[in-house]
């Protein structure tokens, strides 16, 4: 989510890691981790999107707490502290890893502290963002399904024909875990949304066809204006809108 991780470090780093690593390829709906996992693998996600799931005690159906994309780095924090896997990871669609076992990467961070400083970056950042979507908890479905959708458009959306495509293999059944509501109340609302003009959908697939609206606070700040003539008004935008 914070960015490509081997596009961030080193050339020397890259390598270090590619040397400790393996690449290994998972259809879709592949578990790449399961919670409870002993000494689980970090995993550098290379290509395709991988839902992380919470499962709590008493056998409830798991939510998804995070959806993660190219660069994205899945098992760290659980490398980070030595301990079993606190989340599965679970395929969306066809993906790559750079699969390294937990001992070698948490060598290798105690080797580099400029690596390091970049995973606490990353992790900050992922942390914010889980930290605004709660915001949303106590809100209509409508509020959190548009907000997590405003959310997927901005971090993974690919502008189209018409509006911006959102295609990381989620249905309504995973929408509806993502945002803590019933599968039939995101049906009912993503058919409301459809009807407005707001989305189309194909198979997994979302078209959104024109700004969602929140109800709540917004997960991240909308963007500036691209001034041209006076460039110190973009620092005074964002100054009045915090």
């Amino acid at each position: 989510m914070g960015g490509d991780f081997l596009a961030a470090v080193t050339e020397r780093q890259r390598q270090r890691l590619l040397d400790l690593g393996r690449h290994v390829d998972h259809a879709a709906g592949t578990t790449l981790l399961n919670q409870g996992d002993p000494a689980p693998p970090v995993l550098i996600l290379r290509a395709g999107f991988v839902k992380a799931l919470r499962a709590a005690p008493g056998g409830t159906s798991p939510m998804i707490v995070d959806l993660l994309g190219a660069g994205d780095l899945l098992g760290v924090e659980d490398c980070l502290v030595r301990r079993p896997s606190h989340l599965s990871y679970v395929a969306t669609k066809p993906v790559r890893v750079l699969e390294i076992p937990q001992h070698a990467f948490h060598g290798f961070l105690d080797e580099d502290k400029q690596a390091m400083a970049l995973i606490t970056v990353d992790l900050g950042f992922r942390l914010r963002l889980r930290n605004s979507a709660l915001g949303f908890a106590t809100t209509k479905v409508r509020s959190r399904l548009t907000a997590y959708l405003a959310r997927l458009q901005t971090l993974y959306g690919v502008p189209g024909e018409g509006g911006v495509v959102i295609d990381v293999g989620l249905n309504h059944a995973d929408l509806a875990s993502a945002i803590g509501a019933s599968a039939a109340s995101v049906n009912a609302e993503m058919a409301k949304l459809k009807n407005e003009g707001f989305l189309t959908t194909g198979y997994k697939t979302i078209h959104v066809k024109k700004r969602l609206l929140e109800d709540g606070a917004p997960l991240s700040p909308a963007p500036a204006a691209r001034p041209r003539r006076i460039p110190q008004m973009r620092i005074g935008r964002r100054v009045a809108m915090g």
